[in-house]
């Protein structure tokens, strides 16, 4: 969809238009586009927070604007609606016809992120006509739309297929995928009409994190990172952690912080970190750390209760008490707040 007709549809919510102060969270890539944003919104006090985001998980607990529009993120289900938040989708078209040929799967799970979410079931029916077996279904509650796979989440890429299809940019879900399967793994890139095997990254990405396991394995303090962001926190898991620790004679401390960077860990005096905040701090930003940051399934694995050999991806599936809709009363509602 073209950005200023989202931006119009933005215009004519109910909610846009009674509001006086509105935020705006835009991902990294699109905060160059600020000034024609606050042009074209300029009939509103309009604030735009600086901080990096994330998706629909990390929504700011507090606020005196009126509504906050987040940009370029679907909704997660299962945390309920917010009254005052709107979820602005920039779904966008795959404009080349896939490959089928350079795919190489006689069945195949198709997924995709939220950008091209909309084009799975044209592209299922393309596939399907070209005599290929397509798996299009929906995830768990963490997700919105069928084939939609999310850097915490891939639960609509399992199946019984001959591999699976990723549409998308980036390496960050398809490794995703390739990690929590045992099955081939082909991204497609929209913008560049590439196709990429993901056994490569996979293999480079696990000599990795096995290295970070044993390197805990030796460890002695450990810091737990739990996440204050309303979709992120999983405190139950870290609490976990640390029993599992205590049990082992480590010691152990939990670290509760919104932005994870070095900067915020390095002056806990911890050999190795565990991390229960976004999967993607593990896979996307573990070479910015300065000491091994871990999950807790590797903390498993290097404390010698989960065997080696077989790796788990650490997913969100749901957050606990500290991030239930209960806890940010303020933001509820029984509406239907996202726009595409």
């Amino acid at each position: 969809m073209d950005f200023q007709e989202t931006l119009k549809m933005l215009k004519e919510d109910p909610r846009y238009q009674s509001a006086k102060l509105v935020a705006v969270q835009l991902p990294e890539g699109l905060k160059r586009r600020a000034e024609e944003i606050a042009h074209t919104l300029s009939d509103k006090e309009l604030v735009f927070i600086g901080d990096p985001f994330w998706g629909a998980c990390d929504i700011p607990p507090e606020g005196k604007w009126d509504l906050l529009v987040q940009f370029g993120h679907s909704p997660i289900p299962n945390l309920g609606s917010f009254g005052k938040v709107a979820f602005l989708e920039l779904q966008e078209e795959v404009k080349n016809e896939i490959d089928y040929n350079a795919v190489g799967l006689s069945s195949l799970t198709l997924t995709s992120n939220i950008t091209y979410s909309k084009e799975l079931p044209r592209i299922k029916k393309y596939l399907e006509d070209h005599g290929i077996k397509v798996t299009l279904k929906r995830g768990d509650l963490r997700v919105l739309y069928p084939g939609q796979i999310l850097g915490c989440n891939i639960s609509a890429a399992r199946g019984d297929d001959e591999g699976v299809l990723f549409i998308g940019e980036g390496m960050f879900h398809p490794l995703g995928i390739a990690l929590a399967l045992d099955r081939k793994v082909i991204a497609y890139n929209p913008r560049t009409d590439e196709y990429v095997d993901m056994e490569r990254e996979k293999r480079k990405f696990l000599a990795q994190r096995y290295s970070a396991v044993d390197r805990a394995t030796s460890a002695r303090i450990f810091g737990i990172i739990v996440s204050s962001k309303i979709g992120q926190t999983r405190y139950s898991l870290a609490r976990a952690a640390k029993r599992l620790l205590d049990r082992n004679g480590k010691r152990s401390f939990i670290i509760v912080a919104d932005l994870i960077r070095d900067e915020v860990l390095v002056n806990f005096p911890a050999d190795v970190y565990v991390n229960t905040a976004c999967p993607r701090v593990t896979i996307e930003d573990y070479a910015s750390f300065s000491r091994p940051l871990i999950t807790y399934y590797e903390l498993e694995m290097a404390l010698g209760v989960r065997d080696k050999s077989r790796y788990i991806l650490d997913e969100i599936v749901k957050t606990d008490e500290i991030g239930s809709t209960s806890f940010w009363r303020g933001n509820e509602s029984s509406g239907n707040n996202r726009l595409h």
